[in-house]
């Protein structure tokens, strides 16, 4: 992997000393319980600590599993799920709806993802803007952000050169499309 330098305050360049991680070196920590007392992700090569769930989000949570449920098949949904994006990353995502049912014993590749939904209580900058980025990179079709405070969903969908090309927001109560499967609403 390369190394980074810095430069410190002599002008010298300096050594970065951060350890920095591939995709398939932290899902070999994940394998040997190196992270089993925290929740985490790997972003660009680094470790960043995941927000806990605040009370409302597992109930959201549930709820929107329990929707996409009366139009998508079980065997094609799945919620807390890494997502390897890249070679330097592995995000959590709350749930996911899929193509097609996968073994469950392995990560999920963006190949495997028509929907990715991140529920949003006090992370929506973070999954609108680095999330919603590494997501559209991977090509996966459609991202949701479930925004509790605005009480409405962002939806993006049409992965074009590492963003999406089509953004929309949908009031809750009001009609959502889940691709391929018809419409569900959520509260």
């Amino acid at each position: 992997m390369n190394s980074l330098g810095r430069i410190d305050t002599l002008g010298a360049t300096a050594v970065d000393t951060r350890a920095r991680f591939t995709a398939a070196e932290f899902l070999k920590m994940v394998e040997t319980g190196a992270f089993s007392a925290m929740r985490v992700e790997l972003i660009d090569g680094v470790l960043e600590r995941m927000t806990p769930p605040m009370s409302g989000h597992g109930q959201r949570q549930f709820w929107v599993g329990l929707a996409l449920a009366s139009v998508l098949p079980k065997e094609r949904l799945t919620v807390e799920t890494g997502i390897s994006v890249d070679a330097d990353t592995v995000l959590i995502c709350d749930v996911a709806a899929l193509y097609a049912p996968v073994e469950q014993t392995r990560i999920l590749e963006p190949s495997d993802v028509m929907l990715v939904i991140e529920i949003a209580e006090t992370t929506v900058s973070r999954d609108k803007d680095i999330k919603r980025i590494k997501y559209a990179s991977a090509g996966i079709e459609t991202y949701w952000v479930v925004d509790s405070v605005r009480s409405a969903i962002h939806v993006f969908t049409e992965p074009l050169d590492g963003d999406y090309a089509a953004i929309n927001t949908v009031r809750f109560g009001q009609p959502l499309a889940v691709p391929g499967a018809g419409t569900i609403v959520i509260d």
